[in-house]
């Protein structure tokens, strides 16, 4: 027995494989976002999780990849904004935490601290609070920690009133040692150069694209301040909107940034353990 036993714990140790310290899963959801956060092994996060052109895409895509990943809860959902193609996967995951149809379970909902609140803004909250869900608002200045990892939120404004979704979008960094990851919801230029001004703005590996690649975000000033290394562009082979749009896309080559993007690579996967950032592709475009 104790052969057979040292044998099965051998046989463990040449299959195991140490998961990073931060791993970031921008998921292929379509003309949407959808972004998983796995911290030390611990903490894990929902960024977003919503498409326009992909149907029940929290029941056939967010949740089974998080059961793919041995993902049993989530620590906290952050929405950037209420735009459907950045919630219905959420919507989805709520109502299914609330009827008891899925053994993933949802301690907290992060939104953006708005003074009005849309009509999907309140659907949100009535989903999280019928599934026993904190909710929580948050604006610039607030800071949550989850062990080494602190997410800093840039944006909203104190006093924001939710009018315009994508301008008034939760914008947040996440720094771990010393990687530095930028999230930009839909924001456009105009709200990036707010951001410049009131220096919140710096440095980062990693950027996960506005609007999907659209060419009113991302622009030339912004990309001289954020330096990323890897940019992510989550958007559908067949979306109406021309995304991403060339211009945006020669702004980010003339920055000398690596550019994925989830209609050509699939899912893109980032993982930083030792202060090194390793980046992989579902399909190689």
């Amino acid at each position: 027995m104790l052969c057979i036993g040292m044998l099965g714990f051998g046989m463990w140790l040449l299959g195991y494989r140490a998961r990073p310290n931060l791993r970031i899963a921008c998921l292929d959801v379509g003309q949407g976002d959808g972004i998983v956060l796995e911290i030390e092994g611990t903490w894990n996060l929902l960024i977003d999780g919503g498409s326009s052109n992909k149907s029940a895409v929290g029941q056939y895509q967010i949740l089974p990849y998080l059961k793919s990943r041995g993902i049993s809860r989530l620590d906290g959902i952050f929405i950037s904004h209420t735009d459907g193609d950045h919630i219905s996967g959420t919507e989805e995951i709520l109502e299914y935490v609330g009827k008891g149809l899925t053994s993933i379970r949802v301690d907290h909902l992060i939104l953006p601290d708005w003074e009005e609140e849309p009509e999907n803004y309140l659907k949100l909250r009535e989903l999280a609070q019928t599934a026993d869900v904190q909710v929580f608002q948050v604006k610039a200045g607030d800071r949550i920690c989850y062990g080494n990892a602190q997410l800093d939120i840039l944006w909203p404004e104190k006093g924001a009133v939710g009018e315009d979704v994508n301008e008034e979008a939760m914008v947040m960094e996440l720094e771990y040692g010393k990687f530095k990851g930028l999230f930009t919801g839909d924001i456009g230029m105009e709200t990036e150069k707010k951001l410049q001004s009131a220096h919140r703005l710096e440095d980062v590996d990693f950027l996960k694209v506005a609007h999907h690649g659209s060419r009113y975000s991302t622009g030339e000033e912004f990309l001289n301040v954020v330096k990323p290394e890897l940019a992510v562009i989550s958007c559908s082979a067949s979306n109406t909107y021309g995304h991403p749009s060339p211009e945006t896309l020669r702004r980010l080559e003339n920055a000398g940034t690596e550019i994925c993007r989830t209609d050509r690579s699939g899912a893109v996967i980032v993982e930083v353990d030792e202060e090194k950032m390793k980046v992989q592709r579902f399909v190689i475009d």
